[in-house]
C-alpha cells in the first residue's frame, strides 16, 4: 500500500535492472523504473527539468548525476542535483507539487535516467 511519508524509491524498489530502454526528450533514455514512477505519479516535470539543464556546462562535465525531489513542507520541495559525491550543481525550491511520496531520488549516468535500485 502506498505510503505518502516513505520515499517512491522505497516503493519502487523492485525494480533492479532494466528489461527495457524508452526513449526520451534530448536523447535521454529512461529505465522501466523510471517510466513507471513517472507515469504512475504523474511526475514527468521532474524528468523535463533534469532534460532541461543538461544543456548547461556544469551539467555536460558531470556524466553521472544525482537528482532528487524532497518534500519540505505539505506541497512544496526541493529539487537538488549532485555529481554524487555530495557536491551541489544545483537546488531549487518547488513553491508546489502534487507528488504523493516525500522524496524520489534519480540517477543520471551518461544518458540514462534510473532508480538506484536499477544500477
Amino acid at each position: 500500500m502506498k505510503n505518502p511519508n516513505i520515499s517512491a524509491n522505497e516503493y519502487y524498489n523492485h525494480f533492479i535492472g532494466t528489461e527495457s530502454y524508452y526513449s526520451y526528450l534530448l536523447g535521454l533514455l529512461l529505465t522501466d523504473g523510471v517510466k513507471t514512477i513517472a507515469d504512475e505519479e504523474q511526475c514527468y516535470w521532474f524528468l523535463d527539468c533534469i532534460a532541461s539543464y543538461q544543456f548547461e556546462e556544469k551539467f555536460k562535465q558531470e556524466e553521472f548525476q544525482v537528482w532528487k525531489i524532497k518534500r519540505i513542507q505539505d506541497t512544496k520541495f526541493k529539487l537538488t542535483a549532485t555529481d554524487g559525491n555530495n557536491n551541489v550543481l544545483f537546488s531549487q525550491d518547488i513553491a508546489f507539487s502534487d507528488f504523493f511520496f516525500d522524496e524520489l531520488t534519480i540517477w543520471k549516468e551518461t544518458n540514462v535516467l534510473l532508480l538506484p535500485s536499477e544500477h
